[in-house]
């Protein structure tokens, strides 16, 4: 009778033929190749969409990619999105697994019982996996009328940061080392903006110039297989962005960006920098964020003094020729103020020093809205704490 009774539950779960199609089946299905389609939506997929799907359901079924559709219940479902070494990884496993078990129940793999056995925010499980969370980087404490979210001007890197950080990069890469961090702070250019940029983006049209963001490094494409490296900034705006004359740091940055520009343009047409790239890779194309993070970055930051936290991780990783997860450890360095900052530090900038207004810094930033501007960079609600401290 028991026997039967789990032959019977997972009969009713079976909408058909395809109830028998094994998991691995149907993830090929879900998951189109770069390029195709989203089979959910019907929009086209974003490679870096569809590499961190990829990934993260490939972990989510290891193990469990021969059960066929009809296996699964809220059992299996748990132990899958378990394999996972912290909290948030589990909750990224659940978001996917998700997705997939209401995709599939569109397509008739999964009943409508599996595909709602997940609703949103779901009681979670305890990570089956060891694994060792990331030192919190945000800084502690803030002022009663500050956001959350609220970025201060310490939490920017300080000129002495920015001009160390520029010269170790000048040991790496002598023609644009200083110049790098410096357009990273003055400009505000994310990091996958700001390494696809040509000596063409520089528009001098107008009574000043200004650089024209339209694109960004994709780090899901594929140069073998015919992909673009570049695709729209993030939220597919573009912007424009102007070019102090001097830093904040007292850097000449305008002249030395246009005597970049030109050096650009004349290894282009010695055949050493095939598009103009102001800050090309030694071999003369795109930088990769991880190699240039782990490669320049990280030593020209430590050697700047840039704050930073290390830590041994103990996790577990999968072993493919074992064929089961296996404990790894490995030494992680995990900076404070990480490139990134250094957009921080623009918006500092042109608040503290030009005097821009949230809309106009949202222009030249490329935020969603001002909204999200006010609630990082500007100290909503600050008049209110001096108007009280006035009349003690």
């Amino acid at each position: 009778m028991s026997k039967a009774a789990e032959i019977d539950a997972g009969l009713q779960r079976a909408t058909g033929p395809k109830g028998l199609t094994p998991l691995s089946q149907i993830l090929k299905d879900y998951l189109p190749s770069p390029g195709g389609r989203n089979q959910k939506t019907q929009k086209p997929w974003a490679n870096s969409y569809h590499r961190q799907a990829r990934q993260v359901l490939r972990r989510t079924l290891r193990g469990y990619e021969s059960y066929p559709a009809l296996a699964v219940d809220r059992r299996l479902a748990d132990l899958m999105r378990a394999q996972a070494g912290t909290r948030r990884t589990v909750t990224e496993n659940t978001s996917m697994l998700r997705g997939l078990l209401r995709w599939g129940n569109v397509q008739g793999y999964f009943s409508a019982d599996q595909a709602e056995m997940l609703p949103d925010k779901c009681a979670t499980v305890a990570p089956a996996l060891i694994g060792t969370s990331a030192p919190d980087r945000r800084r502690k404490g803030r002022m009663v009328y500050e956001k959350a979210e609220h970025v201060r001007d310490e939490d920017a890197p300080l000129a002495p940061q920015v001009v160390n950080l520029r010269d170790g990069l000048a040991r790496f890469f002598p023609k644009w080392g200083r110049l790098a961090p410096e357009v990273g702070a003055s400009c505000g250019a994310r990091w996958g903006e700001m390494f696809q940029l040509t000596a063409y983006d520089v528009d001098r049209s107008g009574q000043k110039p200004k650089l024209c963001i339209y694109a960004q490094i994709d780090p899901a494409a594929r140069v073998r297989d015919g992909d673009d490296r570049r695709t729209l900034p993030k939220g597919e705006k573009t912007k424009e962005t102007g070019i102090p004359t001097v830093t904040f740091t007292g850097y000449p940055l305008r002249a030395e960006l246009e005597k970049r520009c030109k050096q650009a343009l004349e290894e282009q047409a010695e055949g050493l920098n095939t598009e103009a790239l102001l800050f090309p890779a030694k071999q003369g194309g795109m930088h990769h964020h991880s190699s240039f993070m782990s490669d320049y970055f990280r030593p020209a930051a430590i050697a700047a003094g840039w704050p930073h936290q290390e830590w041994v991780e103990v996790c577990e990783r999968w072993d493919k020729k074992q064929q089961k997860f296996v404990p790894v450890t490995r030494q992680r360095t995990q900076f404070v103020l990480p490139w990134h900052s250094l957009r921080h530090r623009f918006a500092r900038y042109c608040i503290d020093t030009l005097g821009l207004t949230a809309g106009e810094l949202m222009a030249v930033g490329g935020w969603e809205s001002e909204t999200v501007v006010r609630n990082r960079y500007y100290n909503v609600g600050e008049e209110h704490a001096v108007s009280a401290l006035s009349k003690f």
